[in-house]
């Protein structure tokens, strides 16, 4: 497969999956941190994007600075809209996975509470305690 991938939206868990492969295999391929943290938010992975940010030794690199911008605020429950805007300006295919992750809108990552009020209704028609 060509690297890094020109879209995350054909097959975002390959790609995870490739660059978890990359990682643990010490490739060399350019980008790998920040295309595997873009894959991940736009799975809504924001645990495994937090995990990915602690142990990176990328961490001074300003575009992989920017894409845990987005993380951040998607695990706050924040718009990550701003945040995104930054990662636009970066190289290609990185500003393509900006566009992308943009027409997910809204970028946060938080249940709403009618959702979570759905949830405990499901709940409870199976006699769970909440």
């Amino acid at each position: 497969s060509s690297w890094p991938p020109e879209s995350l939206v054909v097959n975002t868990e390959a790609i995870v999956d490739e660059c978890e492969f990359a990682e643990i295999s010490a490739m060399d391929r350019p980008l790998l941190a920040p295309v595997h943290m873009a894959a991940l938010l736009y799975l809504g992975e924001t645990v495994h994007a937090r995990h990915l940010w602690r142990r990176t030794e990328e961490k001074n690199s300003e575009i992989l600075n920017d894409w845990w911008e987005v993380g951040k605020r998607m695990m706050e429950g924040k718009d990550g809209s701003e945040a995104l805007e930054r990662c636009r300006q970066h190289p290609a295919p990185l500003n393509n996975y900006a566009n992308e992750m943009a027409a997910r809108q809204p970028i946060t990552k938080k249940p709403s509470q009618q959702t979570s009020q759905e949830v405990i209704s499901f709940l409870e028609t199976k006699r769970w305690n909440v």
